[in-house]
């Protein structure tokens, strides 16, 4: 998700079904320049080299978004356009390194991209199946992960509070949230929300960090040094 202010101006954005490095590209209606929607970089045009201001996102259900956020807006659409994706399965070509590009069809593997200053690092969705959270490092930004298997909902935050780091111990997975338990303090967030709901930190938050969902497959085509979670 990004900002479409640019420069001070706002702009309106389409598309025409192009790809880029297997990711969409848009265009802006002022000067045409076109902007991946992988990176928000503009890569044609006036505004080449320019990037758009990405913006806190959550992956989520509709229905754990909704539960959290009674007065959200829809932007709907007529019936007839409405279409139901389960899964991707189009043959695609990706790049596992050197150059070398390589065929795969059947599902794609979604992660949860976490976009920390200059560092980057995906956490593929079914490695963050086997726990409910990870706490680990992004270039120099201590970060924990926290999925909710259930909802399929991954954020994630900066573990620090009161200019400390937090380490956390342990987990209670709930029917809406991944209740977590730093040693620190002893306190309990909510790792949907960041936020702490008991102990000595109550009504703290923790920092969100930019992120955004990503086809591992794709991944070193638009961020070829971006570590991936769990890779050897």
């Amino acid at each position: 998700m990004y900002a479409r202010r640019v420069k001070g101006e706002v702009l309106d954005f389409g598309h025409r079904g192009w790809l880029y490095e297997e990711s969409f590209l848009v265009y802006d209606t002022k000067t045409d320049s076109l902007w991946v929607q992988a990176t928000g970089e503009a890569v044609h045009g006036p505004y080449k080299g320019t990037r758009l201001k990405r913006l806190p996102a959550t992956q989520t259900t509709w229905g754990q978004w909704r539960s959290r956020h009674p007065g959200t807006l829809v932007l709907g659409q007529a019936s007839e356009n409405k279409f139901r994706y389960v899964q991707d399965s189009y043959e695609q070509y990706y790049e596992s390194g050197g150059g070398v590009r390589h065929k795969k069809t059947g599902p794609l593997t979604i992660g949860l991209a976490v976009l920390a200053g200059r560092k980057q690092k995906l956490y593929p969705f079914p490695a963050l199946e086997k726990r409910a959270f990870v706490s680990d490092r992004v270039g120099e930004v201590p970060v924990l992960v926290v999925y909710h298997a259930a909802s399929r909902t991954a954020t994630a935050f900066e573990r620090r509070h009161g200019g400390k780091e937090l380490a956390f111990a342990s987990a209670e997975v709930k029917k809406t949230d991944v209740l977590l338990k730093d040693r620190s303090t002893g306190s309990r967030w909510s790792g949907m929300t960041g936020r702490c709901v008991a102990g000595p930190a109550r009504g703290a938050r923790l920092p969100q960090l930019l992120t955004t969902q990503f086809v591992q497959e794709n991944w070193r085509l638009h961020y070829p040094k971006g570590a991936i979670y769990g890779a050897r």
